[in-house]
């Protein structure tokens, strides 16, 4: 019989409505089915995963072929004038930055490809797929992000010095 004086209880309380609410508890496995509303907003990332990726490769081969370049043409141009770097060198910083973009776009493309899986099976094992390369990829751009800011922080202590340098022999 229904007490309409009672307090409301949760939906996840134990049927004598005491002590710590209850969840379902966690299903996992290879066949576990994923809902149609997950699917449905990964089918709507698909391609802009799938976008980017591509940029990102296309972006590597560029800055590949851009470093290339640099170098090959500055081992034939004559110095002329005070520079600070050679074109040798600068191509020589491409190369490593065109290879460090090649893995958060490897990683992209494996999370469009899970989607796609994921598309055709509903299962959790194709979800988790994605949902692990998708850790791969934003874990290295964490990683990333600390790195370059601490090269940064070095940057600008190192100008300082300089400047602080420069300014104490003037005097």
């Amino acid at each position: 019989m229904h007490n309409p004086y009672a307090s409301p209880a949760s939906q996840l309380a134990p049927a004598g409505g005491y002590g710590a609410p209850t969840a379902e508890p966690y299903r996992s496995g290879e066949h576990a089915e994923v809902s149609a509303a997950s699917v449905e907003l990964l089918r709507q990332t698909k391609p802009w995963v799938t976008f980017l990726s591509v940029m990102g490769f296309i972006g590597s081969g560029l800055m590949l072929l851009g470093g290339l370049f640099m170098m090959v043409a500055g081992a034939f141009v004559p110095k002329t004038g005070p520079t600070p770097f050679s074109p040798v060198l600068l191509g020589l910083f491409y190369l490593p930055m065109a290879f460090l973009y090649i893995y958060p776009s490897l990683k992209l493309w494996g999370f469009s490809s899970a989607i796609g899986r994921l598309l055709t099976q509903h299962t959790a094992a194709n979800l988790e797929a994605a949902l692990e390369q998708q850790k791969s990829f934003w874990k290295f751009v964490g990683i990333l992000t600390i790195v370059l800011m601490t090269l940064y922080a070095l940057l600008i202590v190192g100008i300082m010095v300089v400047g602080i340098s420069a300014a104490s022999r003037m005097n």
